[in-house]
């Protein structure tokens, strides 16, 4: 709902093998370990929702962490990850993006 009528960043901190097999549509895609390195990446969305997702929900925790602490306030974990998403029968694609 948060994608649809908040227009909702999507974040997914996947490695970059796990992203291609299959991503949420539109997701910006920044490696976990990357993510202090490439926050700038996200400061034009500062004030917009930001989902952040993984394979399961453990990694996109901890990146949820990373930037709460820089001070970014709607952030949120995609709870169960891709994992869940698919399981809810949501679209992935597949490729770069």
């Amino acid at each position: 709902m948060m994608i649809n009528h908040d227009d909702a960043l999507v974040v997914d901190v996947r490695e970059d093998n796990e992203f291609k097999e299959g991503h949420i549509v539109n997701a910006m895609h920044i490696p976990l370990g990357m993510l202090s390195d490439k926050i700038s990446r996200l400061e034009k969305h500062r004030d917009k929702t930001i989902i952040m997702s993984c394979r399961s929900g453990n990694r996109s925790g901890v990146a949820c962490g990373k930037l709460k602490k820089e001070g970014f306030e709607k952030i949120y974990n995609l709870r169960g990850g891709v994992i869940a998403w698919q399981g809810a029968n949501l679209p992935l694609t597949k490729g770069k993006n």
